[in-house]
């Protein structure tokens, strides 16, 4: 593949400096996105013109096999326009933009979300999550907009301003897209899906764009240093260490150079905390100054990581009697250890006594949400000793969201979460790709960052081949569920063609029956495979007006052609052979031609075709059209507006019982037309169908909830229960006369 060539814009006259920077920013880009961007390309080159022949419209086929052949010849085209974008993006910096410090995306609430591909601002609304990927790597971004409020010499600049934020990264992919193939490709899909490539890297591609513009001096060096916030009449004085607890427990982040409006922004938009706040927050918990370190504790006895680390590889993961151990417990036998070993003074510092005590209340908050009878919990038990060994090696496995022990931690929690399923179904391939991950951490894992992250790359790719063939179960019942409209569309056409065609007609009883029944279950068929405007289907009304015609006739008629039609498609739709005989021979003659002995009584005919199930319709779905519903009350009717309006594969929390327990719930497909809907489990497995009617009325009693889009992960769930129990405390202990909550 030809190397791509890029470089910065010169007619903008910025600084050579300025110059210098953007153009190192631009070379990062073109090596980080070259590898995702074509993999995504070829990927959806290949399965693109697997969409052809889903649609039952020709045009549409036409147009798939258009996109197809552009998409084949102009692929390479795309990231040098992409990357053209970007250039334009960053030569611009130092133009006038309003929209330059605009605020991250806000969480959408459930009830403004929309089907539409475009949202009134004009951005690509496909299913890529921005908080999520600007929650991943918020600390880099913050970093990176800083360094854009140098180069620009204005206000930092906020993750969605940025350049190559994820934001103005999906623009400039549907701007290269349309550039590149035209209007009326389908730039969403494609945008999406180059989206999921790069944003897996993204952090990788903000923390070099971070390294690149250090090496060119902007804003080197720069961090960030946890302090107390403090007033600014009282901002230079040490807080005093004899008044008891400050009012303000809230912890801000202080830079170099420092910018306050920035500052204040950032701590407000950080979803989870860190680990100096949750530090903090444990201080006051326990009765202690946050500011304090302990130093009684942080004496000479204290000991150094690589002691505690050969203490941690000597600990048991079990007692005598052979259960675990839980976090506790290993931190009072790394106590015992310590002394025996060292001596009697001897103890950890305060920093890492703390970073094993968060770990202890961080592991009970994610095994509550756990279904107790998973596998996940004898696997996250197993994890101890390794979980120990993280946090006391380095606060990353605190901070950092990408951090692979975490994610690891995460994918085993997340497999056996009590709120996703009833623990029922089981994917063996993951769950063994799961425990082969678990074996590796407990064998391999000394403190080597770089081995965990070999096993997360591994578990990442055995989660996301679990992802697709969960996809592939789900697709399965959505096909059934969209076969089952179908030949609703369909009934309802061949009945809506009968009631207009008989209208007001006076027909001899039995002909109105196999009219209703036979007749409707052939129009049906034909209907579910022809449009209307075929010469198919118009031939068969052709047949139904020459029926109508010879049972209204005084003249007796026996139409021997229409009678062979009649049979014939009958035997198609499903009939018997001698049913279906038996039925065009009576439809194709007129009431005036003597009856012949030899045939089926017509009392007999119509009792055996009225027992007949219809063609397409299951004896549920004739049971819901027999069942009348209660009118719906104001708020029915308006939580009925609302699901009618929700996105394809939103979850929905179920209460299953009085105690408030939840059962998560993707609504995965339904249907305008018949009402029904089909909710799947995590696995994609089908576990119900419901009308929209019925969830509309649990809504409006509390039982079923929309989850919100920007769902945090079961990790970072509980990583906030923690800090709220301890922010509890805390309270509780500034203020003994608050009642405890039971």
């Amino acid at each position: 593949m030809e190397r791509i060539t890029v470089g910065i814009n010169q007619q903008k006259n910025l600084p050579p400096k300025v110059h210098y920077a953007l153009s190192r920013v631009l070379h990062a880009c073109a090596e980080q996105m070259t590898a995702p961007v074509n993999q995504s390309l070829s990927t959806l080159k290949d399965d693109l013109p697997l969409m052809i022949g889903r649609e039952a419209s020709k045009t549409r086929e036409i147009v798939l096999f258009s996109h197809c052949k552009r998409l084949s010849s102009n692929w390479l085209r795309l990231l040098p326009a992409l990357l053209a974008h970007i250039e334009r993006g960053l030569s611009s910096i130092r133009d006038e933009d309003d929209d330059r410090t605009v605020q991250p995306h806000a969480r959408i609430e459930s009830s403004q979300w929309t089907l539409s591909d475009v949202d009134n601002g004009g951005h690509v609304e496909g299913t890529t999550d921005f908080g999520r990927v600007i929650n991943e790597c918020r600390l880099p971004l913050y970093l990176l907009g800083q360094r854009f409020g140098v180069l620009a010499e204005s206000a930092a600049f906020e993750p969605n301003a940025i350049p190559i934020g994820p934001q103005k990264l999906v623009d400039a992919l549907t701007e290269a897209s349309r550039e590149v193939f035209g209007e009326d490709f389908p730039h969403t899909l494609l945008a999406d899906a180059v989206a999921q490539k790069l944003f897996r890297i993204y952090p990788s591609l903000v923390n070099s764009v971070n390294t690149e513009l250090d090496r060119a001096s902007i804003l080197p060096g720069l961090t960030f240093v946890p302090s107390l916030k403090r007033d600014g009449a009282t901002a230079a004085k040490a807080p005093p260490m004899e008044d008891g607890m400050p009012e303000d427990d809230s912890v801000e982040y202080r830079e170099a150079p420092s910018a306050s409006t920035a500052r204040e922004r950032f701590v407000q938009a950080v979803a989870t905390p860190d680990f100096a706040q949750m530090q903090s927050l444990l201080a006051r918990a326990k009765g202690r100054m946050p500011w304090r370190q302990s130093a009684e504790m942080d004496t000479q006895s204290a000991l150094s990581g690589p002691a505690v680390a050969s203490l941690i590889d000597e600990l048991p993961s079990r007692d005598t009697s052979g259960r675990p151990l839980g976090i506790r417990q290993l931190q009072d036998e790394l106590n015992t250890r310590a002394k025996a070993v060292h001596g009697p003074n001897a103890r950890l510092t305060s920093q890492l006594s703390d970073s094993i005590e968060l770990l202890g209340m961080l592991y009970d908050a994610i095994c509550r949400d756990v279904h107790k009878q998973s596998r996940a919990l004898e696997l996250l038990t197993r994890l101890q000793v390794p979980l120990v060994r993280m946090a006391v090696s380095s606060q990353a496995f605190f901070d950092q969201a990408s951090h692979p022990g975490r994610q690891i931690m995460n994918h085993v929690a997340e497999s056996g979460a009590a709120i996703d399923d009833d623990n029922t179904n089981v994917d063996l391939r993951f769950d063994a790709a799961l425990q082969h991950a678990v074996e590796r951490v407990e064998k391999e894992y000394r403190g080597d960052e770089a081995v965990l992250q070999s096993i997360n790359v591994e578990l990442s790719e055995a989660h996301e081949q679990q992802v697709k063939r969960n996809q592939a179960v789900e697709q399965r019942h959505v096909d059934t569920a969209s076969g089952q409209e179908r030949l609703a569309i369909a009934r309802d056409a061949a009945k809506s063609l009968l009631d207009e065609r008989i209208g007001a007609r006076q027909l001899p009883a039995h002909t109105n029956v196999l009219l209703r029944t036979a007749w409707q279950d052939a129009l049906t068929f034909i209907r579910l495979r022809n449009e209307p405007h075929t010469d198919t289907w118009k031939r068969h009304d052709r047949l139904t007006n020459r029926i109508l015609e010879i049972a209204e006739s005084p003249e007796p008629i026996d139409d021997v052609d229409l009678r062979e039609s009649i049979t014939a498609i009958l035997k198609r739709t499903g009939y018997h052979v001698e049913d279906a005989a038996e039925v065009g021979h009576a439809l194709s003659r007129s009431a005036s031609v003597p009856n012949d002995p030899d045939r089926m009584p017509m009392t007999r005919l119509v009792v055996a075709v009225k027992a007949r199930p219809r063609f397409g319709e299951s004896g549920r779905e004739a049971q819901q059209i027999e069942t009348v519903s209660a009118p719906r009350t104001p708020a029915e009717e308006e939580c009925f507006q609302r699901v009618r309006n929700l996105p394809f594969g939103c979850a929905l929390d179920f209460v299953i019982n009085q105690q408030g327990d939840v059962r998560r719930r993707r609504l995965s497909w339904y249907s305008q037309i018949t009402g029904n809907a089909l909710l799947v489990n995590r696995q994609g497995a089908r576990v119900g169908e419901m009308q929209l009617d019925q969830l509309a009325r649990l809504m409006a009693i509390g039982q079923v909830r929309v989850v919100e889009k920007n769902q945090a992960s079961l990790f970072d769930r509980a990583w906030m229960a923690t800090r709220n129990t301890l922010e509890s405390f805390g309270k509780l202990l500034a203020n003994p006369a608050l009642p405890v909550a039971s």
